[in-house]
């Protein structure tokens, strides 16, 4: 009996740990400028969005989570444009 109740403890914590996910990192506008730049040069479909920004360890919808936060601030905008200011007079 006493081993029924250990195998049991046992899977619960490996189905509880299987199905955690990991923790996602925010998204920084040096990382969305990489991937829109390399979302660019695809074909522009969901799928092809997606395998660039899984490259960069962030999903589909955290990149167009960013993307919305973008056009609507206008701080987050001129941020941006810095970024690509610098990277073009390096």
């Amino acid at each position: 009996m006493r081993y029924l109740s250990f195998l049991a403890i046992i899977i619960a914590i490996a189905l509880s740990v299987g199905s955690c996910k990991m923790t996602s990192r925010e998204m920084t506008p040096q990382d969305f400028l990489k991937i829109e730049d390399e979302i660019a040069t695809t074909d522009l479909t969901p799928e092809a969005k997606e395998k660039v920004a899984k490259k960069y360890g962030y999903s589909l919808e955290q990149y167009q989570s960013f993307e919305e936060k973008v056009r609507s601030d206008k701080k987050l905008q001129e941020e941006l444009g810095e970024i690509r200011l610098k990277s073009k007079q390096q």
